[in-house]
């Protein structure tokens, strides 16, 4: 089943939440030395999240290169099969292979090192250190050895538990690169230096354990996962510069180096794992998710609404044999990185993968080869059956662990509730990835049946409705649409989600002055968000409005220049201009941040054509019709362009 290998071996490194928007200025400044010779040497660009932006989800989306309905997965947590209480989801709750059990029964080895829900370690080809190998209580000295089953071969467990790095034994020379000013903190009161040293010992950890098995175990594929960056995001960055309404200048002061420390700190590492590498490596560094850094911070609590601080653009950097050098890539999901793997490493795709590999980057850009699904492949891959049985004791541990990084809710006494509750959230979560997937029917039917449950609170309710509401105008259902959200505004005329919805719904069907007029009446916060002013933007350019169009949109680009939608409107208002470079320009940049922006490859089309370049733009218009076969304009252009050519 092998093909060609343009990789020897591939080293696939995670930092969960690293944001270009906080990287760029550190490479500017020389500051992440080996990121900048991987860049250099490589390919770079974003890489689009999926929805939600939920750790678990996603990371095991980027290891099997497919979407939460076809892996399984779908939160922090779930309900234990007897219904008796819940659980941290494991690798037992997903239900397809991961790149190292395809790897593994391909005959080749891998190191899995912390990766998320990758407890109890699978008995794959190779070695994998399970994201239990952080328990807090072992972590913190209060036991000798490791969580059952934390590590394969259980030969590694000696050698594992004394790579732990113990926070206690932290000192000032540690310390002061993320926190100059740590003289300043009464250690009796403020106990967010601790909580620091604890995500230092933990990644420190993570990095010994790393390199040890790189050093020392066989391997064609190596998977290494860090939380720190996401876990620093959420506890610093209302001190990361610049200065935030409603913090302190005494607590900016202090921590307002952490966010830049703990960069440079990954970098160091990024050094030293290369080094142990060795220069036939290729390396991949890849994160799930962007953070909010600057004005579109949601108020001064990290852990207020988690997943409001995560960009939809996290980064990707790819570099060594098999990688072209001085590229960037474009388009790029986190559901491309296991074909990617499999590509470098000369093994099919499968049909059922969600992702493609990246191949206007590699040297060998010839198509992979394509098998329906690796599930259906027999041969011993590691994985544990789904009845695996766990240790009860290490998953309470690590379900405490997921409450005090601030992950979960810690579960109430009333269990049926706990469990209850659990469930419905996966529910909300499975609803969202099925709309975030295009399957608007299946979703529409997932927020139908959770709205049948009598235990919904007025909050989850609001929300399911305004999902719904969604759904019902991708459907083309405008008067469901409508009927559904003007149930919600006649009893909370404020709500934001939906007067959100209906200014959407308004602007689909040319009723562009009520969607002027909802923008109007909003709270002049919400007006001032990015989804929002997107929409005001498109209403004004269809009322002549122009330069008030392009103001919405860069005011939306001011705080999140990666914004696809504001730069596709920016493109078709050059494009109504005539101004054909500025919309080809600007059209590119969009379609590189969101791959499935109709919109934005129909103004691409429509300008590269009226520019000559009828290949590209003829290029561009075909997408168009992948994405919606019946617009109508992209197949009149379209025919307009095999005429010229014929």
């Amino acid at each position: 089943m092998a093909m060609t290998r343009s990789a020897n071996k591939v080293l696939l490194i995670g930092w969960d939440a690293a944001d270009w928007t906080i990287l760029r200025p550190l490479l500017a400044a020389g500051e992440m030395p080996a990121l900048q010779r991987l860049m250099e040497s490589g390919a770079s660009g974003n890489l689009a999240t999926i929805q939600p932006i939920l750790s678990p989800l996603l990371w095991t989306s980027i290891a099997t290169g497919k979407r939460p309905a076809k892996h399984g997965v779908y939160g922090f947590t779930e309900p234990l099969p007897d219904g008796s209480g819940v659980r941290p989801v494991s690798c037992t709750s997903r239900t397809t292979k991961a790149v190292w059990n395809i790897l593994s029964q391909s005959g080749l080895a891998s190191n899995v090192v912390g990766w998320l829900a990758s407890h109890p370690a699978e008995p794959i080809r190779g070695a994998v250190v399970s994201d239990y190998f952080l328990h807090p209580e072992s972590l913190c000295g209060a036991a000798d050895g490791l969580p059952a089953e934390a590590c394969h071969p259980a030969s590694l467990a000696p050698l594992l538990k004394n790579l732990r790095v113990d926070p206690r034994d932290l000192d000032a020379e540690v310390l002061l690169p993320f926190v100059p000013n740590a003289a300043m903190i009464n250690t009796d009161s403020d106990r967010r230096l601790e909580q620091l040293g604890t995500l230092i010992a933990r990644t420190a950890s993570v990095q010994a354990a790393a390199c040890a098995l790189m050093a020392n175990e066989p391997w064609e594929f190596m998977a290494v996962y860090f939380d720190m960056i996401d876990q620093v995001g959420h506890h610093f960055m209302p001190y990361h510069p610049p200065a935030m309404e409603g913090v302190s200048e005494s607590d900016a002061a202090i921590y307002r180096d952490v966010v830049r420390g703990c960069y440079r700190f990954h970098d160091m590492m990024l050094d030293a794992m290369l080094q142990q590498a060795g220069d036939d490596v290729t390396v991949l560094v890849v994160s799930d998710h962007g953070f909010h850094s600057g004005a579109q911070r949601s108020g001064t609590n990290g852990f207020d609404n988690p997943t409001s601080w995560h960009r939809q653009q996290g980064v990707v950097c790819a570099a060594g044999p098999g990688i072209r050098a001085g590229e960037e890539l474009r388009g790029a999901s986190l559901l491309d990185v296991t074909p990617t793997v499999l590509k470098l490493l000369g093994l099919p795709v499968g049909a059922d993968m969600d992702g493609r590999p990246w191949l206007e980057v590699l040297t060998d850009a010839t198509p992979p080869r394509v098998i329906s699904s690796w599930d259906d492949v027999d041969g011993a891959s590691g994985m544990h059956p789904p009845d695996y049985e766990m240790d009860p004791v290490d998953a309470a541990g690590v379900l405490q662990q997921l409450v005090a990084l601030g992950y979960v809710e810690a579960p109430s006494s009333d269990t049926v509730a706990t469990v209850r509750s659990t469930q419905t959230t996966l529910e909300v979560n499975r609803a969202l990835s099925l709309m975030d997937a295009n399957d608007m029917p299946a979703a529409a039917a997932a927020w139908r049946q959770l709205l049948e449950q009598a235990e919904l609170t007025p909050v989850l309710e609001e929300a399911c409705r305004v999902e719904l509401a969604h759904c019902c105008l991708r459907l083309g259902r405008f008067d469901e649409c409508r009927q559904i959200l003007r149930g919600i505004l006649n009893r909370s005329p404020s709500a934001p989600a939906a007067a959100y919805r209906m200014m959407q719904l308004c602007v689909s069907q040319g009723s562009y002055g009520e969607a002027l007029e909802i923008y109007d009446r909003a709270d002049p916060d919400v007006a001032d968000s990015g989804p929002f002013l997107v929409l005001a933007g498109q209403a004004y350019a269809a009322t002549d409005r122009q330069s008030d169009a392009v103001s919405a949109y860069s005011r939306v680009l001011e705080a999140d220049p990666d914004n696809a939608l504001a730069l596709a409107g920016l493109a078709q208002v050059s494009a109504d201009q005539g101004d054909w470079q500025s919309a080809s320009n600007l059209a590119l940049q969009a379609v590189g941040l969101d791959t499935q922006l109709l919109s934005a490859h129909h103004t691409l089309g429509v300008a590269l054509a009226e520019l000559g370049c009828h290949d590209e733009a003829a290029e561009a218009l075909r997408t168009v019709l992948k994405l919606d076969p019946r617009h109508r304009d992209a197949t009149r252009r379209l025919d307009q362009l095999q005429e010229q050519s014929a």
